[in-house]
């Protein structure tokens, strides 16, 4: 009882410890506008009203139409969202590095507690080994444990730089393991078997999911398809006829049930397939990058893939 009151005593001071030195002083947060995202950010909004102004100059000297225009709006969309979206992709990669090679960390742990080691000589010897993108925080949680940083705010630091739901889980377990005491490298091999468990079944079930992602491909260039051929074969045929309405009407003979089709603008149907292509690609796109990757941002690269893909078709036949 007495332990377990100490704990409760002592879990407000671990959560207050979050930001603050080991003197209780406020650690100062870092500036938003000396942040990679922010730098990122105005150079690509810079960038997109850079593309959108020139094919706006260049579609009102040299064209009458505003296709031009609107695939420069497209692109200055993209060239706006996709370089902060590659600077979350490289952190999501960085989380996936870390969760591959938290078994890694743990079976060094096993083997080096195995050996004779106790558990904080054996994190600072794993972090001598290299682990992919867990390593540096490693090294981090390493140095804090040298300054005398309490081992529980150290595990706290570590869980909060590496950003993942399995590196909190695996902290939650080591506190637990320390804590508990007994065999500890039975404790070890235990989280190290659950923690390569828990990856092996979300392996399988992106292996499972992956050929939806081909199925969404499958479909968007079917759709792309079908607008190609209607607006090369079926729309062609309608100008056609058109022209010999428009003939007719100045002859002054009557255009009967074909009187509607003489003022059908085919490039507006035809804006209407390229926007409709847009908008299959955005949602089509988030929808891979969701059942492939498990999250939304990932779905940005099919979705530039998916536009590259209805500017081409659009515009090459």
């Amino acid at each position: 009882m007495q332990k377990a009151d100490e704990t409760k005593q002592n879990e407000p001071k671990r959560k207050k410890s979050k930001g603050k030195t080991l003197d209780g002083t406020e650690l100062p947060k870092p500036s938003i506008f000396y942040s990679d995202r922010f730098k990122i950010g105005v150079a690509s909004i810079i960038a997109a009203l850079f593309i959108y102004l020139i094919t706006t100059a260049i579609s009102d000297l040299y064209s009458e139409s505003d296709s031009i225009k609107e695939v420069g709006l497209v692109f200055a969309i993209l060239a706006g969202v996709v370089p902060i979206t590659l600077l979350q992709l490289k952190e999501v990669h960085r989380k996936d590095s870390i969760d591959r090679n938290l078994p890694l960390f743990l079976l060094a742990l096993t083997s080096a507690v195995q050996s004779g080691a106790n558990l904080i000589k054996s994190i600072e010897h794993a972090a001598d080994r290299n682990m992919g993108a867990i390593t540096p925080e490693l090294k981090n949680l390493r140095a804090n444990i040298s300054w005398g940083m309490p081992m529980d705010a150290a595990m706290e630091n570590f869980a909060n730089r590496c950003g993942t739901r399995m590196s909190r889980r695996v902290v939650i377990l080591l506190e637990m393991a320390m804590k508990v005491g007994g065999d500890i490298a039975n404790n070890l091999e235990m989280i190290q078997k659950h923690v390569t468990e828990l990856q092996n079944l979300e392996k399988e079930r992106k292996s499972s999911l992956a050929p939806y992602t081909y199925t969404i491909y499958i479909a968007y260039a079917v759709f792309i398809g079908i607008a190609v051929i209607l607006s090369t074969q079926f729309f062609s045929e309608i100008e056609v006829v058109q022209g010999m309405l428009r003939e007719n009407m100045a002859e002054g003979q009557s255009a009967g049930m074909f009187s509607s089709l003489a003022s059908i603008e085919i490039s507006e149907l035809n804006k209407i397939l390229f926007n409709m292509a847009i908008i299959q690609a955005v949602f089509g796109g988030l929808a891979a990058g969701k059942i492939g990757a498990g999250n939304y941002v990932a779905g940005i690269k099919h979705i530039v893939i998916m536009v590259i893909m209805a500017v081409i078709a659009f515009n090459a036949f």
